[in-house]
């Protein structure tokens, strides 16, 4: 699977959020927790600038 790097759409956002669901689910090396702060912040972005957040 391709990494996420960038949160333009609602489509790529939702392909975040389920990369997100998915690692939560499963065993973690250091690179997927990377992978999930990466995510995090971007998806927290992507909020603040097109769902009303500050």
């Amino acid at each position: 699977m391709e990494k996420i790097v960038v949160i333009e759409t609602e489509d790529d956002y939702r392909e975040a959020l389920k990369r997100f669901i998915g690692l939560c689910g499963s065993q973690k090396t250091d690179e997927d927790l990377m992978e999930l702060q990466l995510l995090t912040d971007l998806m927290e972005k992507y909020e603040r600038a097109n769902c009303g957040g500050n």
